[in-house]
């Protein structure tokens, strides 16, 4: 069998290029291999000792640039050494596992394929588990596992695709020797060289594939200064690609539109959780979020460690989708309900489902009432409302209001006038669901009146009564209300209220502002900042706004020295503290009001923000809210 070279170019980052070449060496393969490394001009002299003792110990051939000439110079010099061989080229902070080159060697028997890449976790044409995102790995999983996965989930397996990128790709020789080398200069770099090398291929008549059964680890840009630079490389190589190849943009968007890796990935997705040692549940409700979505993501986080817990809700019309929500995770399949109802079956039962556990089925097939025994697996059901007993769900009339709870005819009236889901009548309706909670390991209510009433309807029937689980609620903060009366324009303190409203932020501090007015000039409000604004208003409305707005303190942030100030009589009147620009009338207004404070015209924000943290009566002046909440908080 032919040889083929392995080629790692290098140029810094020994810690990652000896992690490459230690997985190269280990891996086991019957394909017969050279190791060709290029040393890119390297200065560190670490990295320059270890090829040296690769040399020494014949692991590699050594290919050395004496100065810096760039990645695609290296791979062309490297390239050159044999040319009978196919070539891999491997990025330096990549890392290889098991058989992985037998199986790219086997996607390589047709004629007409150029190049062929594989699955990554970061920075390549298919990422896995989230496409195109930069994945740490999954939480006990390792290169080597991941590979192995992936080899018995699709062998043999591969998707062609206009242009394939990653930190491993497979070169065949009859493909270089007809197209020629990796070129920078039409694209200005060498981000992208492996790209435009596809697409002049392709133009030839070579196509490309995706190997769906091969896996290699990647750093991600670990021999570039940082991410940022590799990703504005990136763009600018992007920008050029697409004006070398009008057809690009479009392949590139259907690329990323159609996800032609998706099956592959799934397949994995599968055997991982067919394997993981964690109980797998399935939860069924609606597709929509508040309470019920809340009560999911609360149970799933209490048994993280010990279940793997997925959720079946519908999608569109008849189809329901069954995905892990699980963070880092992309997991999704979807069924056709009833057609695709023995797929869906089979697949929880590959799965290993134990156990199912119903939230709700508003918009759901009515063919998912029959997956417990077709399963046949245990199931729990907790009921958010009151659906089982009436198809409205809330016991409500049209207009919003509690029915009462009417015998059969009063409720095949309101029927009548707002059909059921699926159609059917008021007993067929309860029927049916009497038989699915009486065949549940457990009925759960979140209350004694929800058990209560339930009861009425299914006497036979025990419902456990269990609170739903919540973690620490933290104390609500003491917020102190900051008015400000009048239209606010720069002269009134336009800028310094805004600059109040950004330190109280950053010093997360128990601030809220309420402009009783308009503002002349922009400026950021809820829920990105905490002030809103009243609008306009009657000038004799004011007393009743600020009565009906109970602030703490009132802010004057006059930046100009003001005659008067009609709006400061106001406030004088309702006796509330004030806080003043130490300027003009003002603070010759205050004189001997208590409970009034004056701040230098001119001062910080924070100078402004403590005093009215003073006379809003807190004397905080460092965060008062946890930084976890501030965000959710503005």
């Amino acid at each position: 069998m032919p040889i083929v070279d392995v080629v790692v170019p290098v140029h810094g980052a020994l810690r990652a290029l000896r992690r490459c070449i230690d997985s190269v060496l280990a891996s086991r393969n019957t394909v017969d291999i050279e190791l060709v490394v290029v040393d890119d001009g390297n200065a560190d002299p670490a990295l320059v000792d270890y090829l040296a003792e690769l040399r020494t110990q014949r692991c590699a051939t050594i290919v050395t640039q004496p100065s810096r000439q760039g990645y695609a110079a290296g791979v062309n010099r490297a390239v050159a050494l044999h040319r009978e061989r196919d070539v891999v080229v491997l990025q330096s902070d990549a890392e290889v596992a098991n058989d992985w080159l037998d199986r790219l060697r086997a996607h390589a028997g047709a004629d007409d394929v150029g190049v062929i890449g594989c699955f990554t976790n970061t920075a390549g044409i298919a990422t896995y588990p989230l496409p195109r995102r930069a994945n740490p790995l999954p939480p006990g999983e390792t290169v080597a596992s991941l590979d192995a996965l992936f080899a018995r989930a699709s062998p043999g397996g591969a998707v062609a695709l206009p242009v394939v990128t990653g930190p491993c790709l497979y070169f065949r020789r009859a493909c270089l020797e007809t197209i020629g080398v990796l070129d920078a200069v039409p694209i200005g770099g060498d981000h992208g060289v492996e790209i435009d090398f596809c697409l002049r291929a392709a133009s030839a008549g070579f196509r490309h594939l995706l190997a769906g059964d091969v896996f290699v680890g990647h750093e991600g840009h670990a021999s570039c200064a940082s991410w940022d630079e590799g990703e504005l490389f990136a763009a600018r190589a992007q920008q050029a690609l697409m004006k070398l190849y009008p057809a690009y943009r479009a392949q590139t968007q259907q690329i990323d539109a159609g996800d032609p890796g998706r099956p592959f990935a799934r397949r994995v997705d599968l055997a991982r959780l067919a394997r993981s040692s964690r109980h797998p549940i399935v939860f069924v409700s609606h597709p929509w979020g508040g309470g019920i979505r809340r009560y999911m993501h609360d149970l799933v986080a209490l048994t993280e460690d010990r279940c793997d817990v997925l959720f079946l809700e519908p999608a569109v019309d008849d189809t329901v989708k069954l995905s892990w929500p699980k963070a880092g995770e992309a997991f999704a399949l979807y069924f056709t309900l009833p057609r695709e109802f023995d797929a869906l079956v089979a697949t929880l039962r590959a799965i290993g489902v134990e156990r199912l556990h119903f939230h709700h089925v508003h918009l759901q097939p009515q063919t998912v009432v029959d997956l417990p025994a077709r399963l046949g697996v245990p199931y729990d059901y907790t009921l958010h409302d009151y659906h089982p007993i009436c198809p409205q769900y809330h016991l409500v009339t049209e207009d919003g209001r509690y029915c009462g709870e009417p015998d059969n005819a009063g409720c095949a009236a309101c029927l009548a006038r707002r059909p059921a889901l699926w159609g059917l009548d008021i007993v067929t309706w309860r029927a049916l669901f009497a038989r699915l909670l009486r065949g549940a390991d457990r009925v759960i209510a979140p209350s004694h009146d929800v058990a209560t009433r339930m009861h009425r309807y299914l006497p036979d029937r025990e419902i456990v009564v269990w609170p739903h689980p919540e973690g620490p609620i933290a104390p609500v903060p003491r917020m102190v209300r900051v008015a400000i009366l009048g239209n606010l324009s720069p002269e009134k303190g336009l800028h310094v209220v805004a600059a109040c409203v950004r330190d109280a932020v950053d010093r997360a501090l128990p601030l809220t502002f309420r402009i009783l007015g308009s503002t002349t000039e922009p400026i950021a409000q809820a829920p990105e900042a905490p002030l809103t604004i009243y609008g306009q208003y009657a000038e004799g409305d004011l007393p009743r706004l600020i009565a009906a707005e109970r602030p703490d303190v009132l802010l004057f942030a006059a930046q100009v020295p003001e005659t008067y100030a009609y709006t400061l009589s106001v406030a004088l009147a309702s006796g509330l503290p004030i806080v003043a620009s130490a300027l003009g009338a003002l603070p010759e207004r205050l004189t001997g009001t208590p409970r009034s404070t004056t701040v230098a015209w001119d001062a910080p924000a924070a100078q402004w923000n403590d005093a009215l943290l003073a006379a809003g009566g807190s004397d905080e002046r460092a965060p008062a809210i946890p930084a976890a909440r501030r965000a959710a908080a503005m």
